[in-house]
């Protein structure tokens, strides 16, 4: 169950129920002086008892060990309670970590359903009670030490730089070690899924592009090592940005290959009208859990055409419509 990927960095997976990433890979780095857990599972029975039995075969406590948490999803926060009952530190951002104790009350999540009429979407087709974010959440907020981009944090023998890698989630951050070439990259950099990249309200403009900018920043540093949260840890870590990358093109010709001239669009009928690596044979047997992210996704991609000048956005008595204007997408990779 427990592997040792790099030098005193331990990983073992914690079970994420009924759900599509199957499982957290968890990171725990161990020092002379700390031990750094980097995210914790859902809130869940199954992810409670895997959390805690890899922590058992590392011979570890609770209380023996300090927490960062490296963005604001349930599937990473969801457990950390069971640290701040035990007295340990926990670390998170300045942007996420607001987000993560808002997470925990109704006003986030109204919030977030407001988006659903502007999604042209019909009420009982995104269900609170059905999200899992919301199913799984923390429970109560935390109180934490806050994480400034470009400081470090030092484990042993290992000093990562901390860095903004916002794109996934608007304060997601991740680790890097110059010297080693290692990066704990979280949700970033996946292999062989690709990261959600949903919309978080006009507050955050253009969040597709905010994510590729994070990736092409990546690029710009030596990494051999990404250590990813879901599915494999990454070694041909351009390789794969760049895979990704083309990934987005993709998405958005696809969307504009949907689209007619002279025709409006919501996000629901750009939706149902594209593909998903989602076992349902059309969009009313999508598994309404899985439309959240279905539906963010797709906003973020037209938003994203929008602010290109491929597409044309109007707001119709609260309801969003797109245009298109343009054939072709003005491609992220040259």
């Amino acid at each position: 169950m427990i592997k040792e990927v790099a030098k005193d960095i331990y990983t073992f997976p914690v079970t994420l129920p009924n759900n599509p990433l199957k499982a957290l890979n968890v990171y725990v780095i161990k020092g002379d002086d700390r031990t750094v857990v980097f995210d914790t599972g859902f809130n869940t029975e199954e992810s409670k008892n895997d959390l805690l039995s890899g922590l058992e075969e590392l011979d570890l406590e609770l209380e023996d060990v300090e927490v960062v948490l490296t963005h604001l999803h349930s599937d990473h926060v969801g457990l950390v309670n069971l640290f701040t009952e035990a007295g340990s530190k926990i670390y998170a951002g300045k942007v996420d970590g607001q987000l993560i104790n808002q997470m925990t009350g109704r006003e986030y999540w109204d919030n977030l359903e407001s988006f659903i009429p502007l999604y042209g979407m019909e009420a009982d087709e995104l269900l609170r009670d059905e999200n899992p974010g919301y199913k799984h959440r923390l429970k109560e907020p935390i109180d934490y030490i806050e994480l400034t981009v470009g400081d470090y944090l030092d484990i042993g023998d290992y000093h990562f730089e901390i860095l903004d890698l916002s794109g996934h989630t608007p304060g997601h951050l991740g680790f890097y070690d110059e010297n080693k070439k290692i990066i704990l990259s979280a949700d970033t950099v996946l292999d062989p899924i690709t990261p959600n990249i949903t919309f978080w309200g006009f507050q955050h403009p253009d969040i597709l592009n905010t994510y590729v900018e994070t990736l092409n920043s990546l690029k710009e540093r030596e990494i051999d090592l990404a250590l990813a949260t879901h599915r494999k840890i990454v070694g041909n870590v351009n390789e794969r940005i760049d895979e990704l990358i083309l990934h987005h093109d993709e998405r958005l010709q696809e969307i504009l290959d949907a689209m007619d001239f002279d025709q409006e669009y919501t996000v629901r009928d750009i939706s149902a009208s594209i593909s998903w690596r989602i076992r349902a044979d059309n969009w009313e047997e999508f598994p309404r859990s899985q439309k959240w992210f279905a539906a963010g996704e797709t906003m973020a991609h037209l938003h994203h055409l929008v602010n290109t000048n491929r597409v044309k956005m109007e707001d119709d008595e609260g309801r969003l419509k797109f245009t298109k204007i343009e054939e072709k997408i003005v491609p992220f990779v040259k």
